[in-house]
């Protein structure tokens, strides 16, 4: 396949990355080398039974990323009044029962594997359809947080009055990690609240290495909540501010990939086969017959 100025297609590994499950996979490392933003903070903003200071992360190699919208699990370990607990956290867009047996079987593997007891939270952004799960083994309900109903405006009054006031080690850069996802009463939506946040984690830290993790973590938990096109259109607006951030490289391979993927789509509409497609585009075959499933449109069978 040749670009409009006639150079090959991008070749490699890179170019092959265009299962959704890849991307997560590469999403999950990057979020796995930001967390330790979360040592020694404290997650209160989130809910008064959550303010215990998190002392250390903890490992989740049993856990495995199967839906496109959400993530390997979280798991902190936290000090309360003396006394260690376990946090298991995940962000979900879309909570559904199958999500929350998923959730609840964490659970129960985490405070095997740490020999804790392990409270699940679970992140998201609208009111839940369901908030529980029950079977024969297993009766789970996790505390479930909707930060739509927060208001972003009060939070950010604060955090510019810290910064005018030199009080910036008052600021809990948690916060600002999942401030794009409050609600807003001045009618403030995901987008911009993003673009805001971005914007605060140069005036909020010096560090450089800290301030490339931080957007990390904003650009993880916010592509989870918001769609493909506002996604990228907020991208591109903080392209500057965002120029190391490891999530963004991650990001523009995954649209890069959707890209082929259309392409492909629309080769296997026009009749081309299979082997043809996966070598035009760089896209593994299995892909390609995964695409083909999904047109119902059987390969070969029209005129070129």
């Amino acid at each position: 396949m040749k670009t409009e100025n006639g150079g090959d297609n991008m070749q490699g590994d890179e170019q092959k990355q265009s299962r959704i499950v890849d991307m997560l996979h590469n999403q999950d490392k990057t979020l796995k080398e930001s967390l330790d933003l979360y040592n020694g903070g404290t997650l209160d903003f989130l809910d008064d039974e959550l303010s215990g200071e998190v002392t250390d992360i903890l490992s989740t190699e049993f856990a495995e990323t199967t839906t496109k919208k959400s993530y390997a699990d979280k798991a902190l370990k936290v000090r309360i009044n003396g006394a260690y607990e376990g946090l298991h956290k995940e962000w979900e867009a879309d909570i559904s029962q199958d999500d929350l047996k998923r959730f609840g079987s964490s659970n129960m593997d985490l405070s095997r594997l740490h020999k804790i007891d392990f409270t699940t939270v679970i992140i998201t952004a609208k009111k839940p359809s369901v908030t529980s799960y029950k079977n024969k083994s297993i009766n789970f309900t996790p505390k479930i947080i909707d930060l739509s109903a927060r208001d972003a405006d009060v939070v950010l009054v604060e955090i510019d009055r810290k910064l005018k006031a030199g009080k910036k080690d008052e600021i809990n850069l948690l916060e600002i990690i999942y401030l794009p996802l409050y609600g807003s009463k001045s009618g403030k939506k995901t987008p911009e609240l993003f673009d805001m946040a971005i914007k605060l984690t140069p005036q909020v830290v010096e560090d450089k290495n800290k301030q490339q993790k931080l957007q990390d973590l904003l650009i993880l938990l916010t592509s989870t909540f918001i769609n493909d096109a506002d996604f990228r259109k907020v991208l591109e607006v903080n392209m500057r501010v965002l120029e190391d951030s490891t999530a963004v490289r991650v990001i523009g391979d995954w649209s890069r990939n959707q890209t082929l993927v259309e392409v492909a789509k629309n080769m296997l509409r026009r009749g081309r086969n299979i082997q043809e497609v996966a070598e035009d585009t760089g896209l593994d075959s299995s892909r390609v017959a995964e695409l083909q499933e999904e047109l119902h449109a059987p390969a070969g069978i029209f005129p070129m």
